[in-house]
């Protein structure tokens, strides 16, 4: 399941309204043995009212959700699956159907991948909507006979999971994130399977949306005194039903589940401002908005690669973004994916520059942070950043330009990526790790009519460089034989917009009254 919560751990004792609720339901409570556990819920409570025909042993996944691939989970988002879900423009070319991608396309599907890292719980509940609702045929990875049940994990199968999860972040399946009451949720439902449709039901903790989770409704049980249970599958629980408690007169509802199952459960609890979310199974199939192409706001997705798919290595930490004075800005717009308890994206209006502040670091441990900002015609990356427990990493950004100005409050290193495009090709240049704070800043970002620039503050220090163009005829890379020597304060220029890959390619350092050329080489 993997649980989002970009804020220190929630307390996750039940209150008195939700024991007073379970109660008033009469319900089977069964305590998990942690001091500081939620109740967990009897599915099989009260009388089945209403039923979407999902049956969890036969249209639910065998296997429980996961976070980083391995043995059993082996294939993330592919480019394959990007194009899927954003159509031709992700792609440099199409040769026999094979698409190369653009530089900024590869670097959100690597994003996307760290994302994951936290589990793939939205991708799952998608896909097992899909097939239940016949909108999506199981064949080739099973045949017509076959259930989802006894599908094994498989890459083409985990890619495809991966692929259905990316598809929360963009329109238009992140346009139902207000969420209905609990009287218009359980109508809906009602509504939704007489016709053999669905929807993925996504639920948050807390008013302050700190972890979210998506799961499967598949039935309504009348719990007596006013109150209905939708019985759901959670994709963190194998052939297992669970239940979602609801009071449609008070608005409220109540759902306590784990992290993982190895975890102690955690409650979510609803309240007019905290409301179920439905979102269609069927808008994962849809076309969604590729935001670098389609937008001029500035869309911006930050994630912590700590994570793991049994929570080994998760670090709590916070993350805003402000103007670059430290204000708020107007019309900012953040969002918590669901099932990801490493991962939130911004979206900052078109053209206004900004600054994305990460620190409350839990004590003793490290934040690994990646965050990638994109905008019209290209991105800007920083990738392996540190931010130990007390300190405050600050990214600068300025989206027209894609750059960005990376200072810490402790000592910390850091990569950098910046990737352009127009309609003829697009181009990056990678940084390897750079020496940042305190008292020491870099600044990276297609700066120059010509290319991308590099500025070091404040410490010596060395940088490999390498550089990417993708068109319509080839791919083509080009990286520095050794790595460069900088002085503090030095400049290094990246002329990638006058390459047409076929001709030599240098970079110019400049440190004070010092000019040097430094030739790539292609490769």
């Amino acid at each position: 399941m993997r649980i989002g919560k970009l804020h220190s751990r929630p307390s996750v004792r039940l209150s008195a309204a939700g024991l007073a609720l379970a109660a008033a339901a009469t319900l089977t409570v069964t305590e998990t043995g942690a001091a500081d556990a939620a109740p967990v819920v009897d599915p099989t409570a009260g009388k089945v009212v209403a039923h979407s025909g999902f049956d969890v042993r036969r249209d639910g996944f065998s296997f429980e959700n996961w976070g980083d691939n391995g043995p059993l989970h082996r294939r993330g988002l592919t480019i394959d699956g990007m194009r899927a879900v954003f159509g031709d423009e992700v792609c440099a070319r199409i040769v026999l159907g094979i698409c190369s991608p653009t530089t900024v396309s590869e670097l959100v599907q690597d994003v996307y991948n760290d994302m994951m890292t936290g589990g793939h719980c939205y991708g799952m509940a998608a896909l097992a909507g899909l097939y239940a609702t016949k909108r999506l045929d199981k064949f080739p990875l099973a045949m017509p006979w076959q259930t989802v049940y006894s599908m094994p994990p498989s890459a083409p199968l985990d890619e495809l999971i991966a692929r259905m999860f990316v598809t929360q972040g963009f329109p238009p399946s992140d346009q139902y994130e207000d969420g209905v009451g609990v009287s218009e949720a359980l109508s809906k439902l009602r509504a939704a399977w007489k016709r053999n449709d669905n929807y993925i039901l996504a639920v948050y903790t807390d008013d302050e949306r700190t972890a979210g989770h998506a799961i499967n409704p598949i039935a309504i049980r009348d719990l007596r005194d006013g109150k209905y249970g939708i019985v759901v599958y959670d994709n963190n629980f194998p052939g297992q039903e669970k239940m979602v408690v609801v009071d449609p007169a008070a608005d409220t509802w109540y759902y306590s589940t784990a992290t993982n199952p190895s975890e102690p459960t955690l409650l979510f609890q609803g309240s007019q401002k905290n409301r179920l979310i439905l979102i269609p199974v069927a808008s994962a199939l849809a076309r969604h908005h590729d935001p670098d192409l389609s937008s001029d706001d500035t869309f911006v997705m930050v994630t912590d690669t700590n994570g793991g798919a049994r929570g080994a290595g998760d670090v709590d930490w916070k993350v805003r973004v402000t103007d670059l004075s430290g204000n708020p800005i107007r019309g900012v717009e953040q969002r918590v994916l669901l099932n990801n308890d490493n991962a939130a994206q911004f979206t900052v209006p078109a053209g206004k520059k900004f600054r994305v502040v990460v620190d409350g670091v839990e004590a003793g441990k490290t934040a690994d942070i990646r965050a990638v900002a994109m905008s019209a015609g290209g991105a800007v990356g920083v990738g392996d950043l540190e931010v130990p427990s007390g300190a405050t990493a600050a990214l600068d950004i300025d989206p027209v330009r894609h750059s960005v100005r990376v200072t810490s409050s402790a000592p910390t290193t850091a990569d950098f990526e910046v990737a352009t495009e127009d309609s003829l090709r697009s181009v990056s240049v990678d940084t390897s790790q750079l020496a940042i704070g305190p008292g020491s800043a870099v600044s990276v970002g297609a700066n120059s009519l010509t290319g991308v620039t590099l500025q070091t503050q404040g410490r010596a220090q060395k940088v490999s460089i390498a550089v990417e163009r993708s068109d319509t005829i080839a791919d083509r890379n080009a990286v520095t034989r050794a790595p460069i020597t900088l002085r503090p304060g030095a400049k290094v220029d990246v002329p990638v917009n006058l390459w047409t890959g076929w001709n030599p390619i240098a970079a110019t350092v400049r440190a004070g009254n010092s000019t040097t050329i430094v030739p790539l080489t292609m490769k």
